[in-house]
């Protein structure tokens, strides 16, 4: 399934953005801590699994569920 298609795009709405801004991104990111609330369920864990790629300093994940974190 295309999902760009269903939602009437032709490429990710940020991806110019991110980029753009790459090296700064990386710079804040890295020096930065998170904590993410809900990290078993889709959303949480597709931003821990970002995140994560990203190299923060310091990444916190947390849900109701251990059985699913990531």
């Amino acid at each position: 399934m295309n999902i760009l298609k269903l939602i009437g795009h032709v490429k990710p709405l940020f991806s110019t953005d991110i980029s753009k801004s790459e090296i700064q991104l990386k710079e804040v990111i890295a020096k930065s801590s998170f904590l993410v609330f809900g990290g078993a369920g889709s959303i949480g864990q597709a931003v821990t699994k970002k995140n994560f790629k990203r190299t923060s300093s310091k990444l916190h994940v947390a849900d109701i569920s251990d059985n699913n974190m990531v």
